[in-house]
Formats: structure tokens, sequence, C-alpha cells
């Protein structure tokens, strides 16, 4: 009897080795979640820095414009001009963050002695409060 004791108390049990399928998809579960709260953020904080980009490349484009102006006594006719007369140092005029052809005229019909320049932004579609413009301040 004290033997049977002995050997309840000693007795080793066997652990399954590995994880269930409930465990496992508990944990995928739990991680897609995670990514998907991640994912979120990230796009919007993308969506951010693609606008202020647009925003900078504008400046720069305007700057370059206003360089053009004191040397030839006007605004090109085009983007390209800027280019031809190596006033932007690229090859071709930079594309806005979403791909598209940013929109230059001059004169302009918001800065009537200067020139508009403008990206329709994300949509790509003049409108919809997402363009990013020359002439009004973020």
């Amino acid at each position: 009897m004290v033997r049977d004791i002995v050997r309840a108390l000693f007795k080793t049990r066997t652990v399954p080795a590995g994880f269930s399928l409930l465990e496992i998809m508990v944990v995928i579960t739990i991680m897609a979640m995670i990514m998907g709260a991640i994912s979120v953020g990230v796009m919007t904080y993308l969506d951010k820095a693609k606008g202020k980009q647009a925003a900078m490349d504008i400046k720069t484009i305007s700057n370059a414009l206003d360089l053009y102006k004191s040397e030839f006594g006007k605004y090109p006719d085009s983007l390209d001009a800027l280019v031809k007369e190596k006033i932007l140092k690229e090859k071709k005029v930079p594309k806005d963050p979403w791909g598209n052809e940013y929109v230059y005229i001059t004169p302009g019909s918001n800065n009537p002695d200067g020139f508009d320049l403008y990206s329709f932004g994300k949509d790509g579609r003049e409108g919809g409060g997402d363009d990013i413009t020359n002439w009004e301040e973020e």
C-alpha cells in the first residue's frame, strides 16, 4: 500500500508534444487582428506623407518657375522648359506621389499675376478635398 502511494506520487505524466489546432488558430487570429490595426495606421501615415511630398514638390517647382521668370522675363509655357533650361536638375519634371502629372497653368486663375500649380491628390481628380495647390495653405 505504501508502495502504491509512493508510485502514485512519483509517477511521471506524459505531456503531449506540440500545440492543438485550436491553439494555433487562436494565435493566428490574434496576429491577424494586430496586423490589421497596424496596417490602418501605416496607410494613414503614408497618405499624409505623400501629401507632404506633393506640397514640397510644388514649392520646389514654384521656386524653379520664379527663377525661370527672373532669367527670361516670363513664366514658361510648360514645366518641360524648366528641365530644358536646366533650372530643374532632374532629367524630367517629377510626377506627384500618386504618379500623376502636376497641373501647371499660366496665367493662373487663382494667381492672375503668376501661375497655378497643383496636384489632384490621391483620387487623381479635381476637387474631392485632397487637391494640393500653390495658392492654398495647408
